[in-house]
């Protein structure tokens, strides 16, 4: 909370961002802007921890999420906040969270989504779920006659590392259902990706042969010839099949959904924002923006001194994101915004657009149908994914 901030005086209530998973540089700037506004971050259960045991409700993840977003309605006058202008926002998968939220119906304003949506990690089926609840409640009994409510959490974590249990989901339930349709319960959108957000399965993909990889095209059906041929998938050139591979996760994953989440949002004449972060790691540029980079720039814990373009980008993003929060309009609506590269922050023509993100190859994916590219997706992707990239 900014220094100074009056506490329940009507007049002065100041705006509400929560964070899902330190802000404290961005709530500074937005007093040194004269736009304070009052950051929010949560914790939440996670790993098996969120999952339930198949024997009462599950996501207790986006439970404790709910939780703790209305604890903070009910209780931020106090503390100078503004109960009807909050913001929720969250990165890669708290953006995932952000999108269920406003799905759901969440006691927010606004929503900032970087580098995420419910296409990232859509709900699985609850069955897929109980068979995985399934397999680490054998284990614990074997172990021990444990089970999921009483294993000790070394006991927990240790079946979990040894069934290679990675990364968990959303368990599909009544409110989820239908949510590509869905129209998002927030007024106001901020939302973009990074240029390189598939680096998350650079390594995974090393590991593919193109053989592999163009079988896994092959499974568009009647459209596999044009898909391999936009994405560079050939046989007998290893580094272009794995570059196409990556680059094809990183639109169905991150960019496709966008573009859609903003013609939906749009289409119920609403405002949705569009950004792009294209300044690549400040400490080591060959390594392109890559997924998590925006947040280095956004909460400026670092010291930029050594890279005036990071600067740029850096004081450009808090701003945007402080006037959003804010309710104005961070840019002109219709257009998108850029962050980078070379510290160039502008709006971006919709030539421009195409010109930094595959916007051309988007048509194509959405004539393969989202059902053959998820097939697609998952084939590449599935076990594949890791932050060591």
């Amino acid at each position: 909370m900014p220094a100074g901030t009056a506490t329940g005086s009507a007049q002065q209530l100041v705006p509400v961002m929560i964070w899902i998973h330190d802000p404290t540089v961005l709530v500074a700037r937005s007093a040194s802007l004269g736009k304070p506004i009052i950051v929010v971050t949560l914790n939440y259960r996670l790993n098996m921890f969120s999952f339930g045991d198949g024997t009462d409700e599950g996501n207790l993840a986006l439970k404790d999420q709910r939780r703790a977003i209305e604890f903070v309605k009910l209780h931020i006058t106090p503390f100078g906040g503004d109960p009807d202008n909050m913001t929720i926002a969250g990165e890669s998968a708290g953006a995932v969270y952000c999108h269920a939220h406003a799905v759901m119906g969440v006691s927010a304003r606004q929503c900032i989504l970087q580098s995420g949506t419910l296409y990232l990690s859509p709900p699985r089926p609850k069955s897929t779920a109980e068979t995985l609840i399934r397999s680490v409640s054998e284990h614990l009994a074997q172990a021990g006659g444990w089970t999921l409510r009483t294993a000790p959490v070394s006991v927990l974590l240790e079946a979990q590392r040894k069934l290679q249990l990675e990364s968990f989901y959303l368990q599909m339930e009544e409110p989820l259902e239908g949510w590509q349709e869905a129209t998002c319960n927030v007024e106001r959108v901020l939302i973009g990706d990074t240029e390189y957000e598939s680096v998350l399965w650079r390594n995974g993909i090393e590991t593919l042969s193109p053989s592999f990889i163009s079988d896994a095209f092959d499974l568009a059906g009647e459209k596999s010839a044009y898909l391999k041929r936009h994405y560079g998938i050939v046989t007998d050139r290893p580094v272009s099949c794995k570059l196409g591979a990556l680059d094809l996760l990183h639109d169905a994953r991150f960019s496709w959904p966008i573009e859609m989440f903003i013609q939906q949002h749009r289409s119920s004449g609403r405002p949705a924002f569009r950004f792009l972060v294209d300044q690549p790691n400040p400490w080591q540029t060959s390594s392109r923006p890559h997924h998590g980079v925006d947040l280095v720039y956004l909460f400026g814990g670092f010291d930029f001194s050594f890279d005036h373009a990071a600067q740029r980008v850096s004081a450009a993003m808090q701003e945007r994101w402080i006037t959003f929060v804010h309710g104005h309009d961070p840019w002109e609506r219709e257009d998108s915004f850029a962050f980078g590269p070379v510290g160039e922050c502008k709006l971006l023509s919709h030539v421009e657009l195409a010109a930094r993100r595959r916007v051309r190859h988007f048509d194509l994916l959405r004539d393969i149908g989202q059902e053959r590219v998820e097939l697609i997706v998952q084939t590449l992707a599935a076990g594949r994914s890791s932050l060591l990239n």
